[in-house]
């Protein structure tokens, strides 16, 4: 039983978005049908057990990104309707999922660097070891120090061996994985969905609803970079409070200090590093808290926190958990709602480090068939696809929350974001393509919604909510 157990939903729309979403759904146990009635724009109706009627449609069709593997807005988009749906069962009524908003998350530093008149983010180049390649994100504090010694200790002329020798170290290495042996990571996909029978129940009818779904609803969360930070805000856009737990002794790497963030002008002042682009608009919409979960006081301050919120997100490996003891609330108290957004949730690579670049390695959707060598894609994409894979389990949980008597555990990891996307099969040409027209095109078509923020004294832009309602 999952945690959508009774749960109905229904399909229709735009085939390729409305089918993944109901794949995504079903994954946590919905039973999912199609209308059969397709168009062009997707739409997503939940109702049954324990939940009113909530629809979700999106704006318009979603189209393949430049850079991006063909999959990518598809799913992106999918997750978002998904989302929208389920939040909208919790008051009744019907959001409208903005069409550009799945390739404006997955291209955000680019959309972002736009916006601030900042250099474009570089890709991620492979480094090659012997016959392979492994991706690497060295960007805390003594990290490349650290791999220059490692590869001087030993020579590896193996990508597999000298990622897992890093990892030993806590450095984010991974190697590129051929499309063909990655699959392995994959659970069952649901290829189609059986299709509404005259006997069956029909979707209700709903209506635009003119409040947040999520307003009321108490999140805390204790996560960094671009995926967890991004799942909370996709829940404060649909209402709820939002409690961040950041520690001065360890500031969220998106701050970016050592000047690799998105800065007004390009350039960064020392001492105003909270004006890097992609933690501010990241952090948009929450409180912030300084809690060191290492020290007595401020630890008791987030046991006494957790007990007053309705759900808890992080993004914190099994082992600083466990290090961390936040998993434990005794016999006599009851702790939230919890959702773990590792980078991999099972299998030998279930403690490993990495970040979106990784994944897009280790899954094989960086070497597609036909192409002699991996290709980097135009940023981390599953980061936001990790982010709005969390913030589908966020709202499942809650669901789940209000029908079961212990709070409900889920975990969403940013390779089961991408686990069941296939490489595309144009030989790497849509992945090796340029983005940047398509960013334009986003830019100017968001501009009317984007919302305007002063940064260092300038107004600059930062994405709108992806949902809309009355």
């Amino acid at each position: 039983m999952g945690p959508l157990t009774g749960v109905e939903v229904c399909i229709d729309g735009d085939r390729g978005v409305a089918s993944e979403a109901g794949d995504l759904l079903s994954r946590y146990g919905a039973s999912v049908r199609a209308s059969g009635e397709f168009s062009r724009c997707a739409s997503v109706t939940v109702f049954g057990r324990g939940c009113s009627p909530g629809r979700a449609r999106m704006s318009g069709p979603v189209a393949p990104c430049q850079g991006l593997p063909a999959a990518a807005p598809t799913r992106a988009a999918a997750g978002l309707l998904a989302v929208g749906a389920l939040a909208a069962a919790r008051v009744g009524g019907e959001v409208v999922v903005d069409a550009d908003s799945a390739a404006i998350l997955l291209l955000q530093p680019l959309v972002l660097a736009h916006w601030y008149s900042a250099p474009t983010p570089v890709r991620v180049t492979p480094l090659r070891i012997g016959a392979g390649w492994v991706a690497t994100e060295l960007g805390a504090p003594g990290d490349d120090d650290l791999f220059a010694l490692l590869r001087r200790t030993t020579l590896f002329d193996d990508p597999e061996e000298l990622s897992t020798a890093a990892q030993e170290w806590r450095l984010p290495v991974v190697p590129y994985r051929r499309e063909l042996t990655s699959r392995h990571l994959s659970r069952a996909r649901l290829d189609h969905h059986e299709l509404l029978s005259p006997g069956d129940r029909l979707p209700p009818e709903v209506s635009s609803i003119a409040a947040p779904p999520l307003a009321g609803v108490k999140v805390m969360e204790v996560t960094a970079m671009w995926a967890g930070p991004l799942c909370t805000w996709l829940l404060a856009q649909m209402g709820a409070s939002v409690l961040s737990i950041e520690s001065d002794a360890r500031p969220d790497g998106m701050r970016a200090p050592n000047g690799g963030g998105i800065y007004p002008g390009g350039l960064l002042i020392p001492g105003t590093n909270d004006r890097s682009a992609m933690f501010l608009a990241l952090a948009e919409g929450k409180q912030r808290v300084n809690l060191d979960l290492r020290v007595r006081d401020d630890r008791k301050a987030f046991d006494d926190a957790c007990a007053e919120v309705d759900l808890r997100v992080d993004s914190l490996s099994r082992r600083a958990r466990d290090n961390l003891g936040i998993d434990y609330w005794g016999q006599s108290r009851r702790g939230p709602a919890i959702v773990h957004l590792p980078a991999y949730s099972y299998g030998p690579t279930r403690d490993w480090v990495s970040y979106g670049t990784q994944i897009h390695a280790m899954s094989g959707l960086a070497w597609p068939r036909g192409t002699d060598e991996p290709i980097p894609a135009a940023t981390a994409y599953v980061d936001a696809l990790g982010g709005i894979a969390g913030a589908l389990a966020s709202v499942a949980a809650l669901y789940a929350a209000t029908q079961q008597h212990e709070p409900p555990r889920l975990t969403a990891s940013l390779m089961d974001a991408v686990e069941t996307l296939s490489a595309d099969s144009d030989r790497g040409t849509l992945l090796r393509g340029d983005p940047m027209p398509r960013v334009s095109e986003l830019v100017e078509s968001h501009a009317a919604r984007a919302a305007e923020v002063t940064v260092a004294g300038r107004r600059v832009r930062h994405p709108a909510s992806p949902f809309i309602w009355a």
